[in-house]
Order: structure tokens, then C-alpha cells, then sequence
């Protein structure tokens, strides 16, 4: 069965990651408006769906709950960042750099979560920054500045990416998983409205554009929620290192997605070198 739910989690997160680059380039104006409409709309039903499956105790205390509120606003700011690098970049571009991430995650996690690197791990990281910067090249080699813009924006993500991943760990090793999934998701969808505030007006007038915007939308919401449920339900059932290992290689099926239904096809010996080398850091970090 977790065979089957990783299939899907590749099927529903190249989708998501294509679908995220076609509404940046389309919608680039609404991205606060879309990224609550996902968080609104998609995300706190899944969680709501989940909280059933996975055992929860609500009974977590005032010092998780500030942690849960607070630190939940990294996810949300990571998805509306994440907009604006796919407008300036190939989403290929995109996934190669932001496999950065766990750069940043251990940067955190070896000093206050006292973890330790292994020789393997530090030659992963090597890869890992060498894939970066190869990836990076690919774009600035005409000196462009949207490109330059672009890039650092991608970086930012990973980022990030990297510190909201080390608040999760952080957290799900201070609370069980359906509780996280009930207040720390919940504090996320908080947070996405927050972001939109007045803009939330404009929904309507989103919707009512045309029928493929409204495609667009619901295919991404669906896609991304299906994503994360088809990994956590694989993660449930299976094994933690061979969805870490699925995971890894992600940014292979979203560069080969983004070759054949987004035509991204510049620079491919860059690209593909930069994604190589990212993908055989990330196995290494992950020994």
C-alpha cells in the first residue's frame, strides 16, 4: 500500500510544483489571495480529515500552544515566497535550489537540537552547495538581474524552507502528530487570511474570471493537499528512510516534469548536472 501512496505523492507533487509556476506567471497580483485559498479551502479539511486517522491529545499547555502559533507562520510566508521565485525562474531551477533546505535545518539542528554530522553528511552538504551554485549559474551567465533577483529569491525559500522544517521537528517532538496537524494547521490557515486581510474581497472576482482559472486553482489546492496526505499516510504505514529517500529525488521528477509540460528546456547539461549532484548530497545527508 505505502508503494501505491508514494507514486502519489510524485504524481500530486510534480502537479503542484507545474501548477504553482502557472498561476505565479498568470496570477502573479493574487498570490495572497491564492495562497489563502489553498490554506482556507484545501489544506484545513485535509487536516481536519487527518486528525481522525492519527491520535491526538489536545491537552498540550500554554507554552506548545504559543509555539504552535507563533512558529506556524513560517509555513504560510514559505508558500507566498515560494510565488514569487516561480515567477522569475524555471521551476526546475526552483526545486534544484530549494533542496538546500537541509543546509539550514542542520545549521539549527546540530547547535539547539544536538544532533551530529557523520563524514558522509558533510561530503552530502559539499554536493548540496555545489549543485546550488551550478543551478544558480545556469541562470546568471547573461548577468540578468531579474534572473539574479530570481535566484536569491529561491534561496530565500530554501531558507526558509530549512527553519520551518526544524520548527516542525521541533515541535512534533514536543507534541503528538494529530495534535500538531489540529492546531499547528489550523495556526497556518490563520495566518494565510491574515496575509490576504482586505484582499480576501477579491475572491469572488478570482473565481468568476474563467473557467480555467478556476481549473487552475482547484487543481493546485487539490494537488498540493493530496501531496502532503500521500506522504503522511506513506510515512504512517512505511518507512521513514525511504520516504526520505522518495523525497530526495522529487526535484528529478519535477525538472523532468517542468522539461515536458512547461517546456523548460534551456541550459539542460547545467541543469541537469545541479540536480545530480543535489540528489546524491540529499542521499548522503540522509545516511
Amino acid at each position: 500500500m505505502w508503494q501505491v501512496l508514494i507514486i502519489f505523492y510524485f504524481i500530486f507533487g510534480v502537479s503542484s510544483f507545474l501548477l504553482r509556476k502557472l498561476l505565479a506567471q498568470k496570477f502573479g497580483e493574487h498570490i495572497r489571495e491564492i495562497n489563502s485559498v489553498y490554506y482556507l479551502f484545501f489544506l484545513l479539511p485535509t487536516g481536519i480529515i487527518l486528525s481522525f486517522i492519527f491520535p491526538h491529545n489536545f491537552n498540550v499547555g500554554l507554552t506548545n500552544l504559543i509555539f504552535l502559533f507563533g512558529g506556524s507562520i513560517i509555513w504560510p510566508i514559505s508558500n507566498l515566497v515560494s510565488f514569487h521565485a516561480n515567477k522569475k525562474v524555471d521551476v526546475g531551477i526552483f526545486a534544484i535550489i530549494t533542496n538546500l533546505s537541509p543546509l539550514f535545518t542542520l545549521a539549527i539542528a546540530l547547535p539547539f537540537l544536538h544532533e551530529h554530522l557523520t563524514i558522509l553528511q558533510y561530503l552530502g552538504i559539499g554536493l548540496l552547495i555545489f549543485s546550488g551554485v551550478i543551478a544558480a549559474a545556469s541562470q546568471l551567465h547573461k548577468h540578468n538581474r531579474a534572473n539574479l533577483s530570481g535566484i536569491l529569491i529561491c534561496f530565500l525559500v530554501a531558507i526558509i524552507f530549512g527553519v520551518a522544517v526544524t520548527y516542525e521537528r521541533f515541535m512534533l517532538n514536543r507534541i503528538d502528530f494529530g495534535t500538531y496537524l489540529f492546531f499547528g494547521w489550523g495556526a497556518q490557515v490563520f495566518w494565510a487570511l491574515t496575509f490576504a486581510g482586505k484582499r480576501l474581497k477579491k475572491l469572488p472576482e478570482l473565481f468568476s474570471r474563467n473557467l480555467q482559472t478556476r481549473q487552475l486553482l482547484l487543481f493546485f489546492g487539490a494537488t498540493s493537499a493530496l501531496r502532503s496526505t500521500s506522504f503522511i499516510l506513506a510515512l504512517k504505514i512505511g518507512s521513514a528512510s525511504i520516504m526520505n529517500a522518495a523525497s530526495d529525488f522529487m526535484s528529478v521528477a519535477v525538472f523532468i516534469g517542468a522539461y515536458f509540460f512547461l517546456k523548460e528546456r534551456d541550459h539542460m547539461i547545467y541543469k541537469w548536472f545541479a540536480v545530480i549532484l543535489g540528489v546524491v548530497g540529499l542521499l548522503f545527508i540522509a545516511k
